[in-house]
């Protein structure tokens, strides 16, 4: 047999005895190590004691012989010495009488020769010399093996052993009859100590096996997902200590359990929400999608969304309950409702019990329960209000802090669901007016050129055509007649050279390109003063030693206010005009203002481009396409702030009207 397969075969052997150790039960494993503890314990015991008695005893016994050979000895001197036979048979006689385990006694005289025995059958061959015994000893003890047992034979010389020697021999019946009754009496205290070890370990593993077994019980519930159950209260021992910790384990556990059953909770009413949103739909269908999603993930019964149009609230979805409740709340604005706090504070607010002025409390759910609570959360986007989202319920307690959290979290998600639909909504209506604007400019275009191609047939076309006509006639003619021809050819190419200037500044100004914003605007404010006969004023801050911005926006600025001013010479019957342009950092900030005629400024705005003309859209237009352009391209081009003010009759200063360009400013301002 190889190594290998010896120490396979020991492994096996180990494990077959561990299998077999560990296989019995709690119990029967404890009661059958008291069992067995109180049963070698006993019998040790019995052992030590009946080996431990039985050298004493026999101690004893030899003693006793030791003192019985003596006393014979001393009342044998004289017997002896008197030579009285019979006396001295009398006295081994009464010797036997008064010791029951003396089973024999003789006395021999100084040469070893017996005198005198108690023997009734002959004295035994050769017992005389078994146990010889030194004159000068005091005793000396033999044990004897005989047919009766054991036998403690002792001699002791008599006067010196002048006179002889006195034997006796005591059997150990006596003896050893006591040491059995005490094994048996110990044996049998240790069968009923036995006894009691085993109730006792009876009890013990009785005590200790019902509370793991009611554990046992306890942890299949649980492995079986009831995480309710519970160890019943124990002592402050180690099983009672275990009990507690399980508890706290299945408590804690419980716990979990519900986090984690909430957190999934939270992820499917956000993920429900999520999908509907991301859904293509209108934004009113987006909404509504959305908070049903909403109450059925979270089975609530009821809910609804107000959106916030200015200083006022529409009612954009309302579902599981009446909706003149619905009407109700948008009729009164939610003033007297402690769920303005959502608008005003924009916090949550969970109101329960409802109040008496609540339009809900008249309400029922479509169980037909009464509304015992609901929570409003308050719509954000970019901490903005955007409207409130409520949820109604038949529960008083529905509605914990965890609950309000997922539902703000909710809110939020929501609020850039609306801003985003209300940024794709402007920028469609954007790009829809853009692509107005855009067939107007190539319109205004083509009528420019047309403008421009009657210009230079009517006035340059006949202009060269009169210089040619002119030319030839001056050939033909005399040298007087040809000087004055050609003075009237020079004032005629000089009004065509003046007129095709002319056309060209209006085309594209010289001075923009070469000197820059500031002297193209003097240039233009000159011949506006003089063609319109307004006074106007124009003022440049903010431009020192020459610094210029970049072309694109000093074009942007100069067609801007070239429109302004064109405006108000033609419909708002001014007399004085006022122009500021101010350059910072980051923008340049051009205010127009006038003393003519005013309008409102957001009608014509909100209009179409065919309704209201190129005028303000074309300006917006401008100033944004720039603001965009210097955020694409981040370039240090600085944004337009456009802000114009018609002031006249009863028009009222408005407040600037902020918009931000990708965290670039762009700001226009407009003024009724």
């Amino acid at each position: 047999m190889s190594i290998s397969n010896f120490r396979l075969r020991i492994a096996d052997f180990k494990r077959a005895i561990r299998n077999w150790i560990l296989r019995p039960s709690v119990r029967a494993k404890i009661m059958g190590i008291v069992l067995a503890l109180v049963l070698l314990l006993g019998f040790v015991i019995t052992w030590e004691a009946r080996a431990s008695m039985t050298a004493s005893l026999l101690a004893r016994l030899d003693e006793r012989a030791i003192s019985i050979a003596r006393d014979l000895a001393a009342h044998a001197t004289d017997y002896i010495l008197i030579n009285n036979t019979y006396a001295l048979h009398e006295l081994l006689t009464d010797s036997l009488r008064n010791n029951t385990d003396l089973r024999y006694a003789f006395i021999l005289d100084p040469y070893r020769r017996v005198l005198v025995h108690s023997f009734d059958e002959g004295f035994p061959r050769g017992l005389a010399e078994q146990n010889p015994v030194a004159t000068a000893a005091r005793a000396n003890v033999v044990v004897l093996t005989s047919d009766e047992g054991a036998i403690h034979d002792v001699a002791v010389p008599i006067f010196d052993g002048r006179a002889g020697f006195a034997r006796v021999g005591l059997t150990e019946h006596s003896a050893r009859a006591a040491v059995d009754e005490l094994t048996r009496q110990m044996l049998l205290t240790t069968f009923a100590v036995s006894l009691l070890g085993v109730g006792a370990a009876y009890l013990l593993t009785l005590i200790l096996t019902r509370p793991i077994r009611a554990l046992v019980d306890v942890t299949h519930a649980v492995a079986r997902g009831d995480l309710m159950q519970r160890m019943p209260p124990w002592g402050d021992d180690e099983i009672g200590q275990l009990s507690t910790a399980f508890n706290r384990m299945t408590s804690e556990l419980d716990a979990a359990q519900r986090a984690m059953l909430r957190r999934q909770r939270e992820l499917e009413a956000l993920n429900a929400v999520a999908n509907a949103v991301n859904a293509p739909a209108p934004l009113a269908e987006t909404l509504e999608r959305s908070l049903r999603a909403l109450l059925d993930t979270l089975d609530l019964p009821a809910g609804w969304i107000f959106l916030l149009d200015g200083e006022k609230i529409q009612m954009t979805t309302w579902l599981g309950l009446p909706r003149d409740l619905g009407e109700r709340e948008v009729a009164t604005a939610l003033h007297g409702c402690p769920c303005t706090i959502a608008l005003t504070d924009k916090q949550s607010i969970v109101v329960a019990p409802l109040p008496e002025r609540c339009p809900l409390r008249d309400g029922t759910l479509a169980n037909a329960s009464a509304i015992a609570s609901h929570v409003t959360v308050p719509i954000l986007a970019h901490a903005t209000v955007l409207g409130v989202l409520g949820i109604a319920s038949a529960d008083a307690h529905a509605f914990s802090a965890a609950e309000v959290k997922l539902l703000e979290a909710i809110g939020q998600q929501l609020g850039v669901a609306i801003e985003n639909a209300r940024l794709w909504d402007d920028l469609r209506e954007k790009e829809r007016v853009r692509g107005q604007l855009l067939e107007k400019v190539i319109g205004a275009q083509e009528e420019e050129r047309k403008r421009i191609a009657r210009e230079l047939h009517d006035d340059t076309g006949q202009a060269i055509t009169s210089l040619m006509v002119g030319l030839r006639v001056a050939g033909e003619a005399g040298e007087t007649e040809s000087r004055a021809r050609l003075n009237d050819l020079r004032e005629i190419a000089a009004q065509t050279l003046e007129s095709v200037k002319r056309l060209a500044r209006e085309l594209r100004p010289a001075l923009l390109d070469d000197l820059g914003l500031s002297a193209a605007l003097e240039r233009y404010i000159a011949n506006y003063r003089a063609n319109f006969g307004l006074n106007t004023d124009l003022q440049m801050t903010g431009f020192r030693n020459g610094d210029r911005v970049s072309p694109q926006v000093e074009l942007a600025l100069y067609r801007i206010i070239q429109e302004a001013l064109t405006n108000i010479a033609k419909h708002a019957r001014a007399q004085n005009v006022s122009i500021v342009v101010e350059r910072k950092t980051r923008a340049v900030i051009a205010i127009i203002e006038d003393d003519g005629r005013g309008f409102d400024a957001r009608a014509v705005l909100d209009l179409s481009p065919e309704e209201s003309g190129l005028g303000l859209h074309g300006m917006r237009e401008r100033a944004e396409l720039h603001c965009e352009e210097a955020v694409f391209a981040d370039e240090a081009i600085p944004a337009l702030q456009i802000r114009i003010d018609q002031v006249g009759d009863c028009f009222a200063h408005l407040p600037w009207r902020e918009r931000k360009c990708q965290g670039k400013p762009l700001a226009m301002t407009w003024a009724e």
